[in-house]
């Protein structure tokens, strides 16, 4: 018997599947699967290798149990140049600082033992351009071989760092704007001036395209009720700026004050109800032109309380999905702490809703005391893995808390630290590039 294994969630388009044929005949031998080599070296997989099959309404996939480690996330510093209303250090006390190269040396010989590894982004609560070092990192990195990504407010982006980062062999330069008018902009960036972003980003371009090099450009931009009026602006700005995708994501607000700002007050989760009533009926929503009068009239229909089902959705609603987790990611902070996520580098306060919470962050390892494949590889860290891949978590974010939900310690279902049912990035709220 013959199997088609044809899903977009397995044969990837990011790096592991994107020289592989879309579709890909698999027999079936003896009772066993006969996975063609070519598919089992660009996967990983060998006879101890543990993988799920997940059923779908015509078919399954396949995936490992355990994910390969394929991005990693890179805090060149945790200080900046700005002090936007909306950074997270307004709520922390944590000490500020530059990594060391030599832990950064580390780390990168480390992740040569990784051969899966596809992309590694430069970012965290710092400004990566203030480093010093940035262009030499950009560069030990580009030797691996893999894609490189850095998410900049672009203001220290003169024609020096700029060419420097180029030469470095930068794939990807994220802008983080947000606004499209200069008083917008200065009023969330603690004083950006706009026009130094659109002359800095401008000049980057017109360097990439001497050089005949491909690095692209992109925007990140946090949309809250400050700055969503402006969205219609953003397409010209992009344009302007040679911009080929425009990330947007959620606010996440690390005090009291931004709390007012969210977009998100009712669509906070996707979770579905196991029984559809008619106080809380299922809309199904097909692509639709985003046009004004358009998203007016669906938003009436689903009102305050009705479920929306889209086929963009990339996780089961019934439960939180991780990215961080699904695509074999750490995180690593400018002291060398690798943690499995963006959301766990740190200790810090935030808002869900109007509830505070306090996230303690959480450490695997230290990349200057220990070496990244036994850190990787280490039973807590596969664990973990496991476990926030079945995501067995309290929904936290559909109720109104409890003294358990003002920490990451522990939840109502009985997990202990750290839990991870209130996070906005498995809901799909917050997203990152």
């Amino acid at each position: 018997m013959d199997f088609l294994v044809n899903n977009p969630q397995f044969w990837r388009t990011d790096g592991i599947g994107e020289d592989l044929p879309e579709n890909i005949e698999v027999e079936m031998e003896d009772g066993k699967l006969k996975i063609p080599l070519k598919i089992k070296e660009k996967l990983g997989l060998d006879e101890d290798t543990a993988v799920k099959i997940k059923l779908g309404s015509k078919g399954f996939y396949l995936e490992r149990s355990d994910p390969l480690l394929t991005k990693v996330y890179i805090e060149p510093t945790s200080d900046c140049n700005l002090n936007c209303k909306t950074c997270v250090r307004h709520s922390w006390d944590e000490e500020m600082g530059h990594m060391d190269f030599e832990i950064y040396q580390k780390l990168i010989d480390g992740l040569k033992e990784f051969e899966h590894l596809e992309k590694i982004a430069f970012w965290g609560i710092g400004e990566p351009t203030y480093h010093p070092e940035i262009a030499e990192m950009i560069a030990a990195a580009s030797e691996l071989g893999v894609q490189t990504q850095m998410i900049t407010n672009a203001l220290l982006l003169d024609e020096e760092k700029a060419e420097s980062i180029l030469e470095a062999g930068l794939d990807s330069l994220v802008v983080s704007v947000d606004g499209t008018s200069p008083e917008t902009m200065a009023d969330i960036r603690s004083g950006a001036d706009l026009a130094r972003v659109i002359k800095n980003v401008k000049r980057f371009r017109r360097l990439r395209d001497k050089k005949k090099l491909e690095t692209e450009i992109g925007i990140e931009y946090v949309i809250m009720k400050s700055n969503v009026d402006e969205l219609k602006e953003l397409r010209k700005l992009a344009f302007d700026l040679g911009a080929s995708f425009i990330f947007l994501t959620n606010l996440l607000p690390y005090t009291e004050a931004m709390t007012d700002e969210i977009l998100y007050s009712f669509s906070i989760s996707r979770s579905q109800p196991e029984k559809r009533t008619r106080h809380r009926p299922e809309i199904y929503l097909p692509p639709t032109d985003l046009r004004e009068d358009i998203i007016k009239d669906i938003a009436a229909v689903g009102g305050k309380s009705s479920n929306i089902s889209t086929t963009q959705v990339p996780f089961n609603p019934y439960r939180g999905y991780c990215k961080f987790v699904e695509d074999g990611s750490i995180a690593v902070n400018w002291q060398g702490e690798i943690s499995p996520c963006i959301a766990l580098m740190h200790s810090y306060d935030l808002y869900v809703r109007d509830r505070e919470k306090h996230i303690n962050k959480y450490v695997l390892g230290n990349i200057a005391e220990e070496d990244l494949n036994s850190i990787w590889f280490s039973d807590e860290f596969k664990n973990f893995r496991k476990n926030v891949k079945d995501f067995p978590f309290s929904d936290c974010t559909q109720c109104s808390g409890c003294e358990m939900s003002k920490e990451n310690e522990e939840d109502c279902h009985g997990n202990e630290f750290p839990v991870c049912g209130d996070c906005l990035w498995a809901r799909g709220v917050i997203q990152c590039p």
